[in-house]
């Protein structure tokens, strides 16, 4: 009897999940919408597994996913178009090709493309489990160690315009509390537990979209997977978001604590919030003043419960680290992203953050208004307000404004598109022939101050952008003048400038300075820490701290200066382009090293690291020199015994066939045994024709021995001491009869099969 109610429950469970996800509809035709997103479904798995077959590495297992990836999109893509397909057979095909294709981008992303953390966010996140797993509140503590330990390089950190980087958790609670439990049960990569609420977000929005848009309604989401791979954590807060739209109609109370725990988890989802207080204020006009006061109550209520055990263990760090800096007195962080902001920078308009504070203010106020004005037809698209007006941010970055597309789509689903016809037609005041009967303040207030409104608030963008224009151009506070663009270390980027600076000021100031090429604004230090008084000249050389924030040869790049002392903003240079010199070989010194996610540890820049059959921990590469800050030591330990197999590092460039004569200073601790393939060797490769170059202490002299194919070059060394080996490749590339490439790839690779340790140096790599 118990068992039998149980199966009738367990059947009726799922065929409330076969509604609920609208897998009933056996007879229904689908529209040419549910094709077209069963077809794009299979469209993007068909190109995500060619393309992993033309570019992935050769690994079986790869191989085979791809195969089977590219297989199964095209047999939606094809099944997209059968006559007797159903809505029904639609929908359950996109939906798990969706779900294939989605959990195949992340491992794949997250096992060759970015194999560790590679954002800042991220890494507070992890210290913020590791502390509270320690029972020890994170806020207060650095991740500068964390990021030490990530090999993170001052390209990732977050700089102020004061020169300095924030190294601390900057999210409330909720951003690392929601992965403990995760964390708890063996996930302890935090982009795993990140998908997994991205999945749940999916799912969310497939359940409750028409049966008629569910395949095409999870397409805008195909490339998140990748994005979440690189270590974008806004998936929890998006999920949250989800959550506030699904519960707002059947339990407003709940929707409510859902977008406070959506702020509990990053405080930018607050901006949504009066827009839905508007919302709530013209769906229930009856409850009025209560019903907004206990939904207030409620979102705060939902942020606060999980941060008070850390607001009563460190107030102040609490309030330092989640507050502070969102205050309009807060120090300002430097300018960029993909928004206006970026725009103007390229532009060669630098304004101060708080001119964007109040542009956003307005674009804010215009969008309110317009809403209250035109409620009904814009009521589907509330949830993309918030992209408008963080383009109006001034750090306007990508993921600030794409995890909106979450609860916008479903809300588009499900309540339709925008009636923009309604929305932006306002009829103007007409003249009154006939004479009023109402008092004159009336009737101003009815027909003239929507107006009047719509007047201030643009009044007031516009003051607060062009006033701050006008006023940089006529009352400039320095002249700033590049004069030479350099690359001493010949990496390819321009790693130091020469300017000069003007302070047009009646104060002194102490320059500090922020080089734009991307969407990003980086620091660049400088030679000088004395302040430039007033009507001074000064030239300055300043040097990228690390590779990535050098400047790319042939890129467009501006200069920006603040002032130390006060945090103002200076100015900013006209546009120069990075007119380096090309080098026949990148980082011959190995002197600029950045972090490589791919391999998850930090590689000579312009190098390609390549690690086969070992392991990490105790095999890999180091900076060589007394600081660490030139050539390379690699380190193979030999773990696979009783395997036969060949481990090996390997780093690599692609150059010109003349740029590989080169003049090695290596020193190696390894005996050459040919037999079991322990060597320390130079390759150079075009794909289907190689020279190897074989540094062996057996030699007494240097012996070619060629094939169809492949030369082998055995060169004498010595071992543990220091030795010059010359190369010239390309004079036996045409003894050999070989066709000049194009271009082929220098290696260095140190190799074996026998169980041992093995180090090998080389302190440069001079072109000869």
């Amino acid at each position: 009897m118990v068992l039998s109610k149980f199966l009738i429950q367990i059947h009726q469970a799922i065929e409330r999940v076969k509604e609920y996800i609208g897998l009933r509809e056996t007879q229904a035709k689908p529209t040419r919408l549910s094709r077209v997103g069963l077809g794009l479904t299979g469209l993007f798995s068909v190109v995500a597994g060619l393309w992993l077959l033309a570019f992935g590495p050769n690994i079986v297992a790869m191989l085979a996913l791809a195969i089977g990836l590219a297989g199964f999109g095209l047999f939606n893509l094809t099944f997209a178009f059968r006559k007797n397909l159903t809505l029904s057979r639609a929908n359950q095909l996109s939906l798990v090709g969706n779900l294939v294709l989605f959990i195949w981008l992340y491992v794949v992303a997250s096992k060759l493309l970015y194999v560790s953390y590679s954002t800042d966010t991220v890494v507070g996140t992890y210290m913020g489990i590791l502390r509270v797993l320690q029972l020890q509140s994170p806020y207060g503590f650095s991740i500068k160690p964390l990021l030490d330990k990530f090999g993170f390089s001052p390209s990732f950190y977050t700089p102020g315009v004061d020169g300095s980087f924030d190294f601390h958790l900057a999210y409330p609670s909720l951003s690392f509390l929601s992965i403990v439990p995760f964390y708890l049960l063996g996930l302890h990569d935090v982009r795993d537990t990140v998908f997994i609420f991205h999945i749940m977000s999916i799912l969310t929005i497939f359940a409750l979209a028409p049966a008629r848009l569910k395949s095409i309604s999870v397409l805008p989401f195909t490339l998140f997977s990748i994005v979440i791979a690189g270590s974008w954590t806004d998936s929890i807060w998006a999920f949250f978001l989800v959550l506030t739209t699904v519960l707002w109609y059947r339990h407003p109370k709940a929707s409510w604590v859902s977008l406070g725990l959506a702020v509990a988890v990053k405080q930018i989802a607050i901006v949504i919030a009066p827009f839905l207080l508007l919302r709530l204020w013209k769906e229930t006009p009856y409850q009025g003043l209560r019903s907004l006061t206990r939904s207030i109550g409620l979102m705060l209520s939902a942020f606060f419960l999980p941060n008070l055990p850390f607001i009563f263990y460190s107030p102040g760090s609490w309030w330092a680290d989640v507050v502070a800096p969102f205050l309009p007195n807060a120090p300002a962080q430097v300018p960029g992203g993909i928004g206006l902001s970026g725009f103007l920078l390229d532009l060669g308009i630098a304004l101060p953050s708080s001119s964007f504070l109040v542009l956003m203010g307005g674009v804010s106020g215009i969008l309110f208004y317009l809403y209250a004005k035109h409620y009904r037809g814009l009521n589907s698209v509330v949830f993309a307000f918030p992209i408008l007006i963080f383009f109006f941010y001034y750090r306007s970055f990508p993921n600030y404004m794409a995890y909106w597309l979450f609860p916008l789509v479903l809300e588009l689903c499900r309540l339709g598109g925008p009636n923009l016809r309604l929305a932006f037609t306002t009829r103007l005041p007409s003249i009154a022939w006939r004479p009023p009967t109402r008092t004159f303040l009336r009737i101003l207030r009815q027909r003239l101050t929507p107006s009047v409104m719509v007047v201030l608030t643009l009044t007031v963008i516009f003051a607060g952008v062009s006033g701050a224009y006008i006023t940089q151009a006529s009352n400039p506070r320095t002249a700033i003048q590049i004069n030479a663009v350099m690359d001493p270390d010949s990496i390819g980027s321009a790693t130091k400038i020469n300017v000069t600076v003007t302070n047009l000021l009646a104060t002194p100031v102490l320059p500090v300075f922020f080089v734009k090429y991307s969407f990003l604004t980086y620091f660049w230090a400088n030679n000088s820490t004395s302040p430039l008084n007033s009507g001074s000249v000064s030239s300055y050389l300043i040097s990228a701290p690390d590779a990535l924030s050098a400047v790319p040869r042939g890129d467009q790049f501006h200069i920006v200066i603040y002032d130390k002392l006060t945090g103002q903003l200076l100015g900013e240079s006209s546009s120069w382009k990075s007119d380096i010199p090309a080098p026949s070989l990148e980082n011959p010194a190995l002197k600029w090293w950045v972090l490589d996610p791919s391999v998850g540890t930090r590689v000579p820049f312009n190098w390609k690291l390549s690690l086969s059959n070992i392991d990490p921990v105790w095999s890999g590469i180091t900076p060589l020199g007394v600081n660490g800050t030139s050539g390379v030591q690699m380190r193979l330990n030999y773990t696979s015994a009783g395997r036969g197999l060949v481990e090996g590092i390997a780093l690599s460039q692609k150059v010109l066939l003349n740029a590989t004569s080169v003049s090695i200073h290596l020193n190696q601790s390894l005996e050459t045994d040919i037999a079991t393939k322990t060597m320390f060797a130079a390759s150079v490769t075009d794909g289907t024709h190689t020279l190897y170059f074989i540094f062996s202490d057996r030699a007494t002299q240097q012996t070619i021995i060629p094939y169809a194919t492949n030369t082998t070059i055995i060169i004498p060394t010595q071992i543990s001491a220091w030795n010059t080996i010359r190369l010239d490749p390309a004079s036996i590339w045409t003894t050999q009869g070989w066709v000049t490439p194009p271009q082929v790839t220098l290696t260095l690779l140190l190799e074996s099969s026998a169980m041992g340790v093995y180090n090998a140096s080389v302190e440069e790599i001079s072109p000869v």
